[in-house]
Order: structure tokens, then sequence, then C-alpha cells
């Protein structure tokens, strides 16, 4: 039951999501939280650039810090609310659903699998299953287990899914750039060649005119002697 859990326990569950949640977060996390966390940079993040952190360091820094035992409730609990405040589009359809169900909806402890059912339908409709699943986790929204189930495994459907469209769409675009270079560099040489041709055809009539001439004034000496 998530009624009743930290968040620490919340990022216990959302430990494989959590490169998905931090992509969302990154900028609130350097210009909040490790600008001002230093004993946090210097334990976890020794020697890195912060202006220059990959996604891999993030990941690797957050989840110790969470896992462990400083500052691990807090620090869950930042990571959650900035990721939130970015879906309040979620909040607001979740807070009006339940809201019909029970007005005090932090009262309910366990919503019906009928209503669940059809609250996350909609959700997943309106925002994606990936959404849906992680606002579910990190707002203690009170599915049971069987519905929490089948949406964490649908929204690690969709995410495998939007991952292989992703790369389909940067191996189309590096086709299609790849193909413009050599647009462009058979461009470049067809004009130089062009060019190169266009040089030779003058100086061959150049050369012909030249030997006309010089078989003209030939033929006019021949003529006189």
């Amino acid at each position: 039951m998530l009624k009743n859990t930290t968040y620490q326990q919340k990022f216990a569950i959302l430990k494989p999501w959590l490169p998905v949640i931090l992509e969302t977060v990154k900028k609130d996390l350097r210009n909040e939280h490790l600008k001002k966390d230093v004993s946090f940079c210097r334990k976890y993040l020794a020697g890195k650039n912060l202006n220059k952190l990959a996604m891999e360091d993030l990941v690797s820094a957050y989840m110790a810090a969470i896992e462990g035992n400083d500052n691990a409730e807090q620090l869950a609990e930042f990571v959650s609310n900035r990721w939130l405040l970015k879906h309040s589009d979620v909040y607001d359809y979740f807070e009006h659903e339940l809201s019909v169900i029970n007005p005090d909806f932090s009262a309910i402890d366990e919503i019906d699998l009928a209503n669940s059912q059809k609250i996350v339908d909609g959700a997943v409709k309106k925002f994606g299953a990936v959404q849906t699943y992680l606002f579910s986790i990190m707002n203690s929204v009170v599915f049971p287990d069987q519905v929490l189930g089948s949406l964490g495994k649908n929204a690690a459907d969709e995410l495998q899914q939007n991952a292989a469209e992703k790369i389909q769409q940067n191996e189309q675009q590096n086709a299609q750039m790849t193909k413009a270079q050599y647009e462009m560099q058979i461009a470049r040489l067809t004009d130089k060649y062009e060019k190169k041709i266009q040089g030779l055809q003058k100086l061959y009539q150049q050369d012909v005119a030249s030997l006309k001439k010089q078989i003209s004034n030939l033929q006019k000496k021949i003529q006189q002697n």
C-alpha cells in the first residue's frame, strides 16, 4: 500500500525509472541543489564539473544518496516535488477524478477496482502510461496492487517503444544528414569538374583556332612559292 510509504521507499520502487525522472528535473538539480549542497557534491560527485555532468553521473550520485542515510528522505522528497511541479496537468486530472470519489481524497484508503481502472485509462490516454505510473507512485495514489502492477508493465512497454522509436528517428535523421552531405559533396565536385571541363573546352577551342591560323599561314606560304 502506497498511502504511508516514505519518499525513500517510493524511490526504491522507482529505482529503474530514476534516469527518466532525473532527465525531467536535471536543470532544477543543477540550479537549486548541486550549487548549494557542497557536502553532496564532495561525497558523490568529487572531481566532476557540475556544468558538464552526464546523466550517468547524476543517476549514480542521486541513487547512492537516496539509498543512503544522509538526508535521504529530504533529497527524495525534493526530487519528487520538482518532478510533480513539472506535471501539474497530471495532478489536476487526478485531483478532479479523486474528488468525485471523495472530496477529501487524502482520506481514501484504497480506490475500488472499477474506479481505479477508469482513472488509469483516462490518465494514460491523456498523459501516457509512463507519466501516469510515475505520478501514481510519487503522489501515493492508492490504486490496488493489481492495477499498479499492470500500469507499471504498460509504462515499461511504452518506455521501450519510445526508445525504439527514438532510435529509429535518429537513424532516419542520420541517414538524411548523410544523404545531404553526399549530395552537397557531389554538387561541389560536379561544379568543380564542370568548371574544369569548361576551362579545358575553352583551351581546346583556343588551340584549334591557333592551329587553323597556322595551317592558313602555311597554305599561303605554299601558294606563294
